[in-house]
């Protein structure tokens, strides 16, 4: 007789699991033969209809394309995208959760919040990075102003009469601002918004007279007309606004900053499951398609192995520390 025959059912089925779980890990393959076999979730933890939303939106279409099952865009705004970001490092790590992630979350609030509810150096693991920008200085269509010598002219001139917009506080667009000013001992009030959605409509509105925005999130307002560029925080002029000095140029050395997103998992996620979908992304990152979206935004193509995403972040982490203690910003609460 089967010696399990006449145990309970509840019994029978623990032993069970038991054996499988140790077959699986001596046969971690088996555990991603048949990866995907049911929907994922791609945890986007910023609002619906921003730069982050599109590009989710974007690489899950592309996803649910090349892997054959659908992969659903979960939108979690909040805490500059820290609430989302906390959502998926507390994800079951068996591939089918993913995280948009960016550069304020995994790489600077560390340093600008007094505490997160996730660890962005143990709980997650990089999979690949999308693309970069960099940050553009912008100024409101009324500002009386036609270069970046202008207004810094005008802001010396005028303490404390212009204010800039940003994403909130402790994002790496306030460190921007507030590195910006300090560099130039410059008076120029600080507004923060919920985002950079209200960010960007505040100073459509003339609310606010600047912002530090990634070059991607910029751009279609710029080419209407409708804000005036003055300086890219690049090592060169950008070929989509050539006429447009580097931060370097205008006097404001060791300022090369980017805003970047990148796919990543819970850690703990089967290293078979990652190569395959860093696999999938450097093929969507190659295709002609988004190749030229990316280009036409001003930003960067980066299709990397997952330890050179980590290695990436690691150096991005280390940098942004730096230029936090610059800045002497107050950690958020």
């Amino acid at each position: 007789m089967n010696k399990y025959a006449r145990l309970p059912v509840t019994v029978v089925s623990t032993l069970a699991l038991t054996a499988f779980g140790v077959a699986f890990a001596q046969n971690p393959g088996a555990a991603t033969a048949h990866y995907p076999d049911r929907p994922l979730r791609l945890v986007v933890p910023y609002p619906a209809g921003g730069g982050a939303d599109h590009w989710g939106r974007l690489v899950a279409e592309k996803l649910a394309e090349a892997l054959g099952q659908p992969v659903v865009v979960e939108n979690v705004p909040g805490a500059g995208g820290n609430n989302g970001t906390a959502v998926a490092a507390g994800a079951t790590p068996d591939g089918y959760t993913l995280l948009l992630g960016s550069v304020g979350p995994l790489a600077v609030h560390q340093f600008t919040y007094s505490a997160l509810a996730f660890d962005p150096e143990r709980n997650f693991v990089p999979i690949a990075l999308l693309e970069s920008s960099p940050i553009i200085l912008v100024a409101a269509h009324d500002v009386p102003v036609s270069s970046a010598m202008e207004l810094i002219g005008l802001a010396r001139a005028k303490p404390g009469m212009l204010s800039y917009a940003s994403n909130g506080n402790g994002s790496p667009e306030e460190v921007a601002g507030e590195l910006f000013k300090k560099r130039l001992q410059l008076e120029i009030r600080h507004l923060p918004y919920d985002g950079a959605g209200p960010a960007r409509t505040a100073v459509l509105a003339g609310q606010a007279s600047l912002m530090f925005d990634p070059c991607k999130g910029a751009l279609p307002a710029i080419r209407q007309g409708l804000q005036k560029p003055l300086a890219v925080a690049a090592p060169a002029r950008l070929s989509t606004l050539p006429e447009v000095p580097t931060f370097s140029e205008i006097g404001v050395t060791h300022y090369e900053l980017r805003i970047w997103t990148g796919v990543l998992a819970p850690a703990g996620t089967p290293k078979e499951i990652i190569a395959k979908l860093n696999q999938t992304i450097q093929g969507i990152l190659l295709t002609p398609e988004i190749k030229k979206e990316i280009a036409e935004e001003g930003g960067e193509t980066a299709a990397t192995t997952p330890a050179e995403f980590a290695a990436f972040v690691k150096t991005e982490r280390k940098r942004w520390s730096t230029l936090v203690n610059e800045s002497g910003i107050p950690k958020v609460l």
